[in-house]
């Protein structure tokens, strides 16, 4: 938090990476289970850019993970082959990001070895 604007940096990485910023971004219900999702991500990053989604959704279709792989350069975060995942946070240790890296293994051949791991983001834990 030092430095120039280190707060407001803080506070916009908490919302960005918070439950609620993340599920807005793909559609409200779906099928139960993992499904895929192409996320574009051309205005940002140029044509023909995306990030590969995989949703888990419970029985009713609500998502309760997220599992994002990159595969290609989303300067100046993501790096190609790079995945993040975020759970819900009320359906956490239920073994949905398990799931969802054992599907992103079997579909990319994801190699998990070179990722680095972060935790959820600050005042997300519950």
């Amino acid at each position: 938090m030092t430095g120039p604007g280190g707060l407001e940096r803080l506070l916009r990485g908490m919302v960005v990476f918070s439950w609620p910023a993340q599920t807005a971004q793909y559609p409200e219900v779906g099928p139960p289970g993992i499904s895929y999702f192409r996320g574009d991500v051309s205005d940002s990053f140029g044509p023909g850019t995306y990030v590969d989604c995989l949703l888990m959704r419970d029985d009713s279709g609500v998502l309760t993970g997220i599992l994002n792989h990159y595969p290609q350069d989303l300067p100046p975060h993501e790096k190609a082959g790079g995945i993040n995942i975020f759970v819900c946070p009320d359906q956490r240790r239920r073994d949905i990001a398990t799931d969802l890296l054992d599907e992103a293994i079997r579909r990319w051949r994801a190699d998990l070895a070179p990722l680095l791991v972060r935790g959820p983001a600050e005042g997300d834990i519950s």
